[in-house]
């Protein structure tokens, strides 16, 4: 029995070790990652892009748009409490459903019972016929 078992778990990290081996090559490599990360720009070359601007209101205006430019990103997203009353209507809906569900079930079950009882009625009704032997003819 121990062997069996052994062998089943064997068997299931062998299916997991292939599952792995499939995904191994889809992988970035740090060369990959390096390479991703390596055309964007560093601190001292954003320092650098940034000192050129003469005035403090160019530098000003700079940020603002950049601040702009966040902000009309972000606003689409939603936020924690429309997240969180999301989620609160999602489990409502949910609770109803099972709520439905449930007292469906009990009617379907109710419903099994009374037709269960019908036909336990009727065989015991043929079995004292059968016990009581032929009727007149």
């Amino acid at each position: 029995m121990r062997m069996e078992r052994m062998d089943r778990r064997f068997d299931n990290l062998e299916v997991r070790v292939d599952r792995i081996e499939q995904i191994l090559p889809t992988l970035a490599t740090k060369d990959d990652l390096q390479a991703a990360i390596e055309p964007l720009a560093t601190k001292a070359e954003l320092r650098a892009a940034i000192e050129p601007l003469a005035t403090k209101a160019e530098l000003q205006a700079a940020k603002e748009e950049l601040r702009a430019e966040i902000a009309a990103a972000v606003e689409p997203l939603a936020t924690r409490v429309e997240l969180r009353e999301l989620r609160t209507e999602v489990l409502a809906r949910i609770t109803d459903s099972e709520q439905r569900m449930r007292t469906h079930f009990d009617v379907v079950t109710e419903s099994l019972r009374d037709d269960i009882k019908l036909i336990a009625a009727a065989f015991e009704s043929l079995a004292d016929r059968d016990r009581r032997g032929p009727g007149p003819a």
